[in-house]
């Protein structure tokens, strides 16, 4: 079951039906972007949900993926300073 949220103002996903079909999101930080279908977003959050923490979701999982992908750069970069083969450390 789905419960209504306050609106608080806030856009919500019904208020963009008959608008556009897809949501398109890039981050200016580190360069993703992706597409994501309206009906799809509904169903999955409801027709009351609000754009604004659906972002927030998206931006926390872009930063754990960024760090994720930091500490694969550092794991494979530190042991091979460690061992002389490369000069500095720059992540992927």
């Amino acid at each position: 079951m789905i419960v209504a949220m306050p609106r608080d103002g806030a856009i919500i996903f019904s208020d963009l039906i008959g608008k556009l079909d897809v949501l398109r999101v890039a981050c200016e930080k580190c360069g993703r972007d992706g597409s994501y279908r309206l009906n799809a977003l509904i169903e999955k959050r409801g027709r009351d949900a609000k754009l604004i923490d659906w972002l927030d979701e998206i931006a926390t999982d872009l930063s754990k993926e960024a760090s994720r992908q930091y500490e694969r750069s550092m794991r494979r970069t530190v042991p091979a300073i460690a061992q002389g083969v490369v000069e500095s450390a720059r992540c992927a």
